[in-house]
């Protein structure tokens, strides 16, 4: 049987698995944690990217998904696969606002209590503008900190670097370009800012992308990169706590991950947490137009 759509008292058009939107270039596939025919179960987010300019074949690797809502985190140690991957193992509805955007809400999930709603708006002529919102619904973590990773899997590239502008966390000035391309899954991950501290108190046992340090670090809040003629970058609001982090084989042999985190510090009970994105599948032209793209990007107007 179906799933019933959440009521808002606004006309919608709302479907139980899986929403295509349009707009410029792009078609998208927003769908939830579902099993269906060609998707795999635990999968949501955006299920497939097109582009007019590379037509016939998605930026994500088949079956699986790109911005992937897959951990929630707060240094506990979670043996549990239940409990690890709990945002993939819990139910979550896909609602379409209008002819362009697509909403998935998950309720506070039974381990750490987080809601979250994540909004996937396709705008002329190339970019997918997200709207994430967590609410921590009970007192419920281990420690001072809420994780949020969300996994985005590259349907083989011809290079599994992410590329962004930083410098060695060592080093106290300058900047250029740095790749991350890690060469096993789970060796120096992530990437967080300059003026961060890394390093999150936990105890988990098992190994995990997110507790798994790089020595670079970024200076501005984005990344890129390279698929067929195209790029792919994912651009963050500044004032966050965002992480960039990879696997050269998270989506399989050949399909790297190029994911990102969000740490909340000391988050407070019922309070709305927001973080503004943007994602750009486009040709490529230049490491300067990525750039360009972020300078002329205003998040308050996405």
């Amino acid at each position: 049987m179906a799933k019933q759509p959440r009521t808002t008292g606004r006309q919608r058009d709302v479907d139980a698995m899986q929403v295509t939107v349009s707009a410029g270039d792009l078609t998208a596939v927003v769908g939830d944690n579902e099993a269906h025919e060609g998707q795999r179960a635990g999968y949501n987010g955006v299920q497939s990217l097109v582009s007019t300019h590379c037509p016939g074949e998605s930026l994500f690797v088949p079956g699986i998904a790109g911005i992937n809502l897959e951990h929630l985190l707060d240094g506990r140690d979670m043996p549990d696969d239940d409990d690890y991957f709990e945002p993939r193992r819990q139910p979550m509805e896909v609602e379409q606002l209008d002819a362009q955007s697509v909403m998935l809400h998950q309720a506070a999930t039974p381990t750490l209590g987080v809601q979250s709603m994540t909004t996937f708006a396709l705008r002329v002529p190339h970019y997918v503008d997200l709207d994430l919102r967590l609410v921590l619904r009970r007192e419920t973590l281990a420690h001072d900190y809420l994780l949020a990773f969300w996994a985005s899997y590259i349907n083989g590239p011809e290079s599994s670097a992410m590329r962004f502008p930083g410098r060695l966390r060592e080093e106290q000035v300058g900047e250029g370009w740095q790749s991350l391309d890690t060469p096993e899954h789970g060796t120096a991950s992530t990437v967080a800012a300059v003026d961060s501290e890394p390093e999150l108190p936990h105890s988990m046992s098992r190994p995990s992308l997110a507790y798994s340090y790089s020595e670079l670090a970024w200076t501005r809040p984005f990344f890129y990169g390279r698929f067929r003629k195209m790029v792919f970058a994912l651009m963050f609001e500044r004032g966050h706590d965002v992480r960039f982090t990879h696997s050269p084989t998270g989506g399989g042999g050949g399909n790297p991950a190029w994911d990102f985190q969000w740490v909340l510090h000391q988050p407070q009970v019922d309070r709305e947490y927001h973080l503004r994105a943007r994602a750009i599948y486009k040709p490529w032209e230049s490491e300067m137009d990525i750039w360009r793209e972020f300078e002329r990007w205003d998040p308050l107007l996405s």
